[in-house]
């Protein structure tokens, strides 16, 4: 039964687990004229689900060229439940860079993931689910194998991150095939994928939706969209609501070397994340680790992994390991959602059983998870998003050039970030031998004021991105309230209906929250309770 319930989970997790910007002069407010004629959406029903309206975009190759090569966005409508009172359009960004937001929109309404907003928002706005360029069902997407089994042929024996200076050698040159891979199968189109390309992709949207205004929902990496956006366009910023921040003032450049995790804190994030896990496990009434007091006995069976992996022979006789990299990854990932943390205490407590009394019973438990990493790709170092994530972060991020600067920025960032130092440093390791030239790249100014404020969201431990950059966010941004969730997990307002409802009143009537008012979480970890 627990691996039931650890399958259906494993496969929303996958959908929000990561397992994470831009140089020359800086293009004028309003930026290059898109066509002369505004935008055409054809809607019609979707194929898949009656209730939603799928259509295209075309939109030019390269703004610079507006009459010249066009490529398809993707865009996926749920009308507005009361629409003669409808408000408008609702865009949204799931982020990455590389997750579909079409696919996020259908699940969301198929209700297989917690929607950011409530019925408010649903009734009165259209939502837009939009792949941007590159990603999902825009056409042409960012391609770098000819089909899955080839792309999980690459992966086999390829670890989520090097855990010796050999193997960061080897993962270099395994960065470099892979990006010619992408470059092979992809072509010029990389060349022109950019967050602030996107954004004025984005333009051509609103026009096209007839708004004068575009509202906007980012999360994570939308964040960074939605800045760029409103950069470029102040005068055409309706609701702008951003929730977990990737904040470009910090990531795009920094010290020369060094890579996004540590100009972020991402790494270090994840590491505090995981002591609130701990903390959580020990005073929870309901975390199978705790009995073997959680901080010790997460330390000492992540030393024995790291000295030695456990080989491990399932029920119906498949082999499977379990390595130190493979353990560090899907912890990485299941922090990002503290729904799914009682199967990361359930994997840790087989783990020290078996490395300290090995019955066959927990040898064959603990096989079948690993078993479910494996098969569900939950540490695959090139996973199925990893070449249109390269292509806008490579465009994007000013980085270094030489392949062991990422070994160099793990190290130095042990000590601080511990097991997660490496594993946050190289989900970037593929732009050292990216094969792209953006056209064009956006590195602010970032501290534009808009005619309506802006809400800006955060969870207090967030794995990918810290609340701190939340905060320096909210002080860049001179018309900008600040709400936080004091609680756990990545994408806020799937973390607390506290947050839900704050955005959603932000969205319908423009109310924002007081200036010191806190959200709480829907529940608490391993206690069984919600702390509403």
């Amino acid at each position: 039964m627990i691996f039931q319930r650890g399958r259906r989970r494993l496969k929303q997790a996958a959908l929000v687990f990561v397992p994470l910007l831009l140089t020359g002069a800086t293009p004028a407010v309003g930026g290059a004229a898109g066509p002369s004629h505004q935008p055409d959406l054809r809607w019609r029903q979707c194929a898949d689900n009656a209730a939603l309206r799928c259509a295209t975009l075309s939109v030019p190759l390269d703004h610079t060229d507006p009459g010249g090569e066009r490529i398809d966005l993707a865009l996926v409508k749920a009308p507005a439940a009361e629409p003669e009172r409808k408000l408008g359009s609702l865009v949204l960004n799931r982020g990455g860079p590389g997750f579909s937001s079409t696919e996020y929109l259908r699940l969301v309404k198929a209700g297989q993931l917690a929607s950011p907003v409530d019925q408010r928002v649903w009734d009165r706005y259209d939502v837009i689910g939009l792949d941007q360029r590159g990603v999902g069902q825009a056409r042409p997407a960012v391609t770098c194998f000819s089909s899955p089994e080839e792309r999980e042929e690459f992966n086999a024996g390829v670890p989520a991150f090097p855990a010796t200076i050999w193997q960061a050698w080897s993962r270099a040159a395994k960065d470099a095939e892979f990006a010619a891979r992408c470059r092979r199968h992809t072509g010029a189109l990389l060349d022109h994928l950019s967050t602030a390309t996107v954004a004025r992709d984005l333009d051509l949207v609103r026009q096209a939706l007839g708004e004068r205004r575009l509202n906007f929902l980012g999360q994570s990496y939308g964040v960074h969209l939605g800045l760029a956006y409103a950069n470029l366009f102040p005068r055409r910023v309706g609701s702008l609501m951003l929730d977990s921040v990737l904040n470009p003032a910090r990531s795009l450049d920094g010290p020369s070397g060094t890579v996004p995790s540590e100009r972020t804190g991402s790494d270090v994030a994840t590491s505090a994340t995981l002591d609130e896990f701990l903390r959580l496990c020990a005073e929870g009434d309901s975390c199978s680790f705790a009995e073997h007091g959680p901080r010790r006995a997460f330390d000492e069976l992540m030393a024995r992994l790291e000295a030695e992996p456990l080989r491990l022979r399932a029920r119906d006789g498949t082999n499977v390991t379990l390595t130190y990299p493979k353990l560090v990854a899907f912890a990485g990932g299941v922090l990002y959602q503290p729904v799914a943390w009682d199967l990361l205490a359930n994997m840790l407590d087989l783990t020290y059983r078996v490395q300290h009394e090995p019955t066959e019973s927990a040898v064959a438990d603990l096989a079948e998870l690993v078993r479910i990493i494996d098969e569900n790709g939950l540490d695959a170092a090139y996973s199925g998003i990893k070449g249109a994530y390269s292509a806008f972060t490579c465009n994007d991020v000013d980085l270094p050039r030489h392949p062991m600067a990422w070994w160099a920025a793990a190290q130095r960032r042990e000590p601080v970030a511990g097991h997660f130092a490496a594993l946050r440093a190289y989900t970037t390791s593929t732009c050292a031998a990216w094969q792209a030239r953006p056209r064009e790249r956006y590195t602010g100014p970032w501290s534009v004021r808009t005619d309506q404020p802006v809400l800006i969201l955060t969870s207090r431990f967030d794995p990918s991105t810290p609340a701190a950059n939340a905060v320096r966010l909210h002080e860049l941004l001179p018309n900008s309230r600040l709400l936080v969730n004091e609680g756990w997990g990545h994408v806020t307002t799937q973390q607390s209906t506290c947050m839900t409802r704050a955005a959603s009143a932000y969205l319908v009537a423009g109310a924002l929250p007081g200036p010191d008012e806190s959200c709480r979480p829907d529940r608490i970890p391993f206690s069984g309770e919600g702390a509403r």
